[in-house]
């Protein structure tokens, strides 16, 4: 269970526009916590476009995880330049990498190991806007088997008018016995397609 925070204390005093994100198990035990860092200006005017690093910190404050995100223009349509991460793990050892592909209807992404092999293909819905329903990207090996799903979660009428810029949630599921590494990439991925389609 991933709760999305947006820092309201740098925009208000122009630090820049900053997300904090909180990883919890289904029992509420806090696993990480995430920081988005950025150049002051960008979250201004780059919006959920922002090059950025995340810091993926444990529960005593080691970061095990750094996410690289640059800058890249992506229209809904014909984009000038798709989307890629880079996951790092421990901060400065490549463990794989996030890849938008283009696709006309449905947004696509593959994930790759630090060697380049495919391991997983994420495929979303035909509508992305989340209104009145959960939206659920469905997450799949190379080979097509199914192995668990990332989910933004519909927070009710209220929360999307006046809240969802503030604070979100989102979900990612997938089997026990994926690696270390491949629970993080796909972590990183939920993140990813929380900024491109979620964060205003």
């Amino acid at each position: 269970m991933i709760t999305k925070r947006l820092r309201v204390k740098s925009v208000l005093f122009l630090r820049g526009k900053r997300n904090r994100f909180h990883v919890r198990t289904p029992d509420r035990n806090l696993v990480y916590t995430v920081e988005e860092e950025n150049s002051w200006w960008v979250g201004y005017f780059c919006y959920g476009l922002r090059p950025l690093q995340l810091r993926v910190c444990n529960g005593e404050g080691a970061e095990v995880l750094r996410v690289l995100r640059p800058y890249a223009c992506t229209p809904r349509v014909l984009p000038c330049q798709l989307q890629n991460l880079q996951v790092f793990s421990p901060p400065g050892h490549l463990i794989g990498t996030i890849e938008q592909q283009w696709a006309a209807v449905r947004p696509v992404y593959l994930i790759k190991n630090e060697n380049g092999e495919e391991l997983f293909w994420i495929r979303g819905p035909f509508i992305t806007l989340s209104l009145f329903r959960d939206v659920e990207f469905g997450i799949a090996r190379a080979d097509g088997v199914p192995v668990g799903s990332t989910c933004k979660r519909w927070q009710g009428l209220m929360h999307a008018m006046f809240f969802a810029p503030i604070t979100d949630r989102f979900n990612v599921e997938f089997d026990r016995s994926l690696s270390v590494e491949e629970k993080a990439l796909l972590l990183a991925a939920t993140l990813l397609i929380d900024y491109m389609y979620y964060d205003v």
